[in-house]
Formats: C-alpha cells, sequence, structure tokens
C-alpha cells in the first residue's frame, strides 16, 4: 500500500483502513458500488459517507475536510 499521511491500515478489522480528516474518524471498506470502489463513513454518524474510485481519492476527500 502506497503511504498516505491521513490513512492507515486497521489493527483491529482485516481489509479495512481507518482514515482521520475533518476531526473525526472514517472506517473505509472496499465497495463493489456503482458509486466507487471505497467506502467511508463517520465512526461516530453513519449518514456522514462519501464513496470514491481510490485510495488517492479518499485521502484527497479527508484532506479537503480537514482544510
Amino acid at each position: 500500500m502506497k503511504a498516505y499521511l491521513n490513512i492507515e491500515r486497521s489493527a483491529f478489522r482485516r481489509g479495512e483502513y481507518v482514515g482521520y480528516g475533518g476531526g473525526k474518524v472514517w472506517r473505509i471498506t472496499k465497495s463493489n458500488s456503482s458509486f466507487g470502489n471505497w467506502h467511508a463513513h463517520n465512526q461516530d454518524n453513519w449518514n456522514d459517507q462519501f464513496f470514491a474510485f481510490g485510495l488517492q481519492s479518499v485521502s484527497n476527500k479527508l484532506s479537503e475536510l480537514s482544510n
């Protein structure tokens, strides 16, 4: 996996990632959706979510949330 500043492998869930952005913790999982290959959702609020087609796109979106 390429190193991202705001994404790391989950220590507790195999195949999942943890992202940080906008002062929140995000769970990132693989998706089969037509909206994107990756699904990220806020750990505290399931309604706060987004899809992306690559981990680089997820990282960019998390960076935007932090600004």
